[in-house]
């Protein structure tokens, strides 16, 4: 029982995961954060496809996860 709820615990931000997101580029204009959540989930995925460690892979999913989840916020925003 507790496993579910360990695997269904939400992903931590990209706020959370990247200092650099989290203390800088969340301040700049909208077109550059999306530009950065998208270079974050292409260099993630590179990078995953080269040979790494579990822990590694691990951490790189959940990077991706959090980027992709802030770009379809930012994304929102663009609309309205």
């Amino acid at each position: 029982m507790l496993k579910i709820f360990k695997n269904s615990a939400s992903t931590p931000s990209l706020r959370q995961l990247d200092n650099l997101y989290g203390q800088t580029i969340c301040k700049c204009p909208l077109q550059e954060q999306i530009s950065y959540c998208q270079r974050v989930i292409e260099s993630s995925e590179y990078h995953l496809g080269q040979d790494c460690p579990k822990k590694d892979s691990n951490q790189l999913k959940q990077l991706i996860r959090a980027a992709r989840d802030e770009l379809k916020q930012l994304r929102s925003q663009v609309g309205s």
